[in-house]
């Protein structure tokens, strides 16, 4: 069985669950391509309700969330139902001497034998970093997580939506296309050639509103969000004016 079919057993069996049992039921962590199949696998089911969450807007890694019929918005049935969250969110406070990223978070995780499908966003600060995991290894994670680089942590259980806001760096930037193609605008975000946003493009690596996209000539606009995988997300802010050459300027929100 490949790993889609796998995904899609799941997703079938929590479809089953939700509709037994009257409960909501949700998925594995999924990055963006599984999202995508997933997606399209749910937009051609009769009378499924479900939703993708990832506990804050913009979340990269997203479960799909399946809703009986009492839940009409799963964001505002939680506020009043927050036992009924589809995962925990973790915040490590590191020590004052250790200076940590993003991959040491992650790899003192999946160090510890957990699974990355598990786990969900890492919301990296100067003093340490908030994130998210299943609850079948929330246990585990409060017993075992305590060290990451070469740093200590102390793990405590979030109550409530932190404010995730402050934790993320965005900075804009201009960039001028000939056209609004992906691999154009692609080209002109990530300060890569033509022929190397193709590259990446054909690799699947390019994503447009959390879509798989793998056409060159796929065209962007204002609104749309961005996502390089390995080189991060970004969101065109303005695609309204053009230099005195006629090139597109594109005022670009980038993610850091």
């Amino acid at each position: 069985m490949t790993e889609d079919e796998l995904l899609l057993s799941q997703i079938k069996d929590k479809i089953a669950e939700c509709d037994k049992n009257s409960m909501i039921t949700s998925t594995d962590f999924l990055d963006l391509r599984k999202q995508g199949v997933a997606v399209s696998f749910l937009k051609k089911q009769k009378g499924v309700r479900w939703t993708l969450y990832g506990g804050y807007e913009d979340a990269e890694r997203k479960v799909v969330v399946f809703l009986p019929f009492y839940v009409d918005d799963l964001e505002a049935f939680l506020k009043d139902s927050p036992e009924e969250e589809p995962f925990v969110t973790f915040r490590a406070d590191k020590d004052n001497f250790s200076t940590l990223s993003h991959r040491d978070y992650l790899g003192a995780l999946t160090g510890l034998g957990l699974r990355r499908e598990k786990l969900g966003d890492i919301i990296v600060d100067d003093k340490g970093c908030f994130f998210f995991a299943k609850d079948s290894i929330a246990g585990f994670i409060n017993q075992n997580f305590s060290s990451a680089g070469r740093g200590s942590l102390k793990i405590t259980k979030v109550d409530g939506k932190p404010d995730f806001s402050k934790n993320i760096t965005v900075r804009e930037i201009c960039c001028f296309v000939a056209t609004p193609r992906l691999d154009a605008v692609v080209g002109g975000v990530y300060s890569l050639s033509r022929s190397k946003a193709v590259e990446f493009i054909d690799r699947g690596l390019v994503f447009v509103n959390d879509e798989q996209i793998m056409k060159p000539d796929f065209r962007l606009k204002a609104g749309d969000k961005l996502v390089l995988k390995g080189k991060g997300r970004a969101r065109i802010k303005d695609d309204s004016s053009k230099s005195k050459k006629g090139r597109m300027a594109l005022i670009v929100d980038l993610f850091i």
